[in-house]
């Protein structure tokens, strides 16, 4: 069985912190500016380490952003 801890450290490992939601919503827009749009995505505070993280929300939480 993980630890508590092992799962905050690995909740965080390899995404980028933001301070807040706006940053996190201008680095989703650099991304689609520089790639190319990559799908619906969406800034999110994260409980683990108190920044925000940017990603594809769940699919159930999909159907309700079309």
């Amino acid at each position: 069985m993980s630890s508590k801890r092992h799962i905050r450290r690995k909740a965080c490992k390899g995404k980028h912190r933001y301070t807040n939601a706006a940053e996190a919503q201008a680095a989703i827009s650099g991304l689609h500016r520089r790639k190319g749009y990559q799908g619906y995505m969406q800034a999110y505070h994260c409980s683990f380490c108190g920044g925000y993280h940017f990603g594809h929300p769940p699919k159930s939480k999909r159907l309700t952003y079309r």
